[in-house]
């Protein structure tokens, strides 16, 4: 990883094309401009992420291969039961 310092109104390039520049900060905040042709795909890593994801199929059922699973024992829970507590206001 490439790691560079930068002050507002400076700039950083990436490629021929592809111009990053600080535009401000705020607190533990940054501001950045970025300057790309509109081919590039810009996003933020969480978008990127979160669309990855997305662009994965979900495996349906029916497309699943016909084998037997395992039966897992589960234990069932009680209930709980709320008691109105005698010192709690009403």
């Amino acid at each position: 990883m490439l790691i560079l310092s930068r002050r507002p109104n400076e700039s950083l390039r990436i490629g021929t094309n592809v111009v990053i520049t600080v535009v401000g900060f705020s607190g533990n905040q940054i501001r950045l401009g970025i300057c790309a042709p509109p081919n590039v795909v810009i996003d933020r890593e969480e978008v990127h992420l979160r669309k990855i994801a997305e662009s994965i199929p979900t495996l349906s059922p029916a497309a699943l291969p016909a084998v037997a699973t395992p039966r897992v024992r589960t234990t069932r829970r009680r209930p709980e039961v709320r008691r109105r507590s005698l010192l709690q206001g009403k």
